[in-house]
C-alpha cells in the first residue's frame, strides 16, 4: 500500500469507479504534505532569535528535522522522535512544535512592541514636561524682575540691594533646578534608548548574511548605517565607519581563477569575524571585493587599533591556490560619524580615506577627518 493510501485511509482494493477520486486524493495529500514540509523548513530559515535562546542555530535545525519527518517519516533526534513506518507520522508532536514556537514568537513581539510604545510615550511626555518647566522658569524670572522694578521705584537703596540679592539667588536656584531636571530626564531617556538599541541590534541579527563570507549583506548595511547615524544623533555617542577593499583582487581572480578569489573572500570574512568581535560591531560585504564595518560606541582614534589588527590578520592569510604566498592585503578608509552626517556624506568621507590609502601604496588604513575634502577615485 502506498504512503498516501495509508495516510488518507483509502481502500486496499479500490473499485474501478473509485480509482479517479482516489488518485485526486493522492495528489491532494502529496501537495499538502509537501506544503507542510516546506512551511516548517521556511519557518526555520526565516526565524529570529528569541531572548531565551542560547544557540540561535538550534531552532532552524529542529525545523529541518521536523520538515524531514513530515516529508519522509525520518527521525527528529532533538525531541526524541524515532523514524516512523511508511504512512505514519507523529502529527501531534508536529502540531505542538509549531504552536509552541508561534506562541513564543507572539509573546516576544508583543513585549517588544509594548517597550517601543513606552519609549515613544516617555519621549512625548518628556517634551511636554520640558515645555511646562520652561514656562514655569519664565514666570519665575518675570516675577523677580517685577520685584526689582518695584524696589527701584521706591528709590530706597537698601530695598533695591535686597531685591537684587533675592532675585539673583532665586534665578540661580531656578535655573539650577531646571538643569538638574533636564539631566535626570535625559539620563532616564538614554537608558530607555540604550535598551531599545540592544533590541535593534538583536533584530539586526535576523537580516540575511552573505552566503560566501558570512558577513551581512549590502541591504543589512544600508539599514545599519542609518540606525547608527540616528543613534549617534540621539545619544551623542561616537561611531566609526570603515570601508575595506582587497588590493589587486581582480588581478588575482584573472590569474588564479574565481575559485581562488572565493577562497580569499572567505578567509577575509574569517579575519573580520576575528578582529571585530563585539556585539555592537557590524561587518558587511559592501560589494564584490569590498567590505564595510561600523564600530558603534567607538571613536576613530580607538578604532585604529582594531583596524590595524584586522590588517595584520589579512597579511597572514595563506591560500592554497596562491602556492602559500602571503599576497593578500587590504586598503581601508575610515571616518568618525558626525551629528551632521547623512548616509551619503559618511560613505563619501570613508571612501575618500580609502582613496588615500590606495594611492599611498595600499596595504594600510587612512583616516578621513570630518573636514576632509572628498576626492573622486
Amino acid at each position: 500500500m502506498s504512503f498516501v493510501a495509508r495516510l488518507m485511509g483509502t481502500s486496499k482494493h479500490p473499485t474501478a469507479d473509485a480509482a479517479k477520486p482516489a488518485k485526486a486524493m493522492d495528489t491532494l495529500a502529496d501537495g499538502a504534505i509537501d506544503t507542510l514540509s516546506n512551511v516548517l523548513r521556511v519557518m526555520g530559515d526565516e526565524s529570529f532569535e528569541l531572548e531565551n535562546e542560547i544557540d540561535p542555530t538550534v531552532f532552524p535545525e529542529m525545523c529541518k528535522e521536523f520538515s524531514g519527518h513530515v516529508a519522509n517519516g525520518t527521525a527528529v533526534p532533538s525531541v526524541g522522535i524515532a523514524a516512523c513506518e511508511e504512512g505514519t507520522r507523529q502529527w501531534a508532536r508536529v502540531r505542538q512544535f509549531y504552536a509552541d514556537r508561534r506562541r513564543a514568537e507572539k509573546s516576544f513581539v508583543c513585549e517588544r512592541l509594548h517597550n517601543y510604545r513606552g519609549v515613544v510615550s516617555d519621549l512625548v511626555a518628556g517634551l511636554r514636561s520640558i515645555g511646562e518647566r520652561d514656562q514655569t522658569t519664565e514666570t519665575s524670572v518675570l516675577r523677580c524682575l517685577t520685584t526689582i522694578e518695584d524696589a527701584v521705584g521706591t528709590g530706597v537703596l537698601p530695598e533695591i540691594k535686597r531685591a537684587l540679592s533675592h532675585t539673583v539667588e532665586e534665578v540661580h536656584e531656578t535655573f539650577a533646578e531646571q538643569k538638574r531636571q533636564y539631566e535626570e530626564q535625559l539620563s532616564e531617556l538614554n537608558e530607555r534608548m540604550l535598551s531599545l538599541r540592544q533590541d535593534l541590534v538583536a533584530a539586526r541579527e535576523e537580516m540575511k548574511r552573505d552566503s560566501l563570507t558570512g558577513a551581512y549583506n549590502r541591504r543589512a548595511f544600508d539599514a545599519s548605517i542609518l540606525q547608527s547615524l540616528n543613534t549617534r544623533f540621539i545619544l551623542n555617542q561616537p561611531a566609526t565607519l570603515a570601508l575595506i577593499d582587497l588590493d589587486n583582487f581582480k588581478e588575482i581572480n584573472d590569474t588564479h581563477g574565481h575559485a581562488a578569489g572565493d577562497e580569499i573572500l572567505k578567509a577575509v570574512g574569517e579575519c573580520l569575524a576575528r578582529a571585530f568581535i563585539r556585539k555592537s560591531d557590524f561587518v558587511s560585504r559592501y560589494g564584490g571585493d569590498e567590505f564595510a564595518v561600523i564600530l558603534n560606541d567607538t571613536s576613530a582614534a580607538n578604532s585604529r587599533t582594531l583596524i590595524e589588527r584586522f590588517l595584520e590578520y589579512v597579511r597572514d592569510i595563506r591560500v592554497s591556490s596562491l602556492q602559500g604566498t602571503a599576497s593578500v592585503t587590504c586598503s581601508i578608509g575610515f571616518t568618525e560619524l558626525e551629528n551632521t552626517d547623512c548616509v551619503k556624506s559618511a560613505i563619501e568621507r570613508a571612501d575618500a580615506g580609502l582613496y588615500t590609502a590606495k594611492h599611498a601604496g595600499r596595504n594600510q588604513a587612512a583616516l578621513a577627518e570630518a573636514d576632509t575634502e572628498v576626492v573622486a577615485a
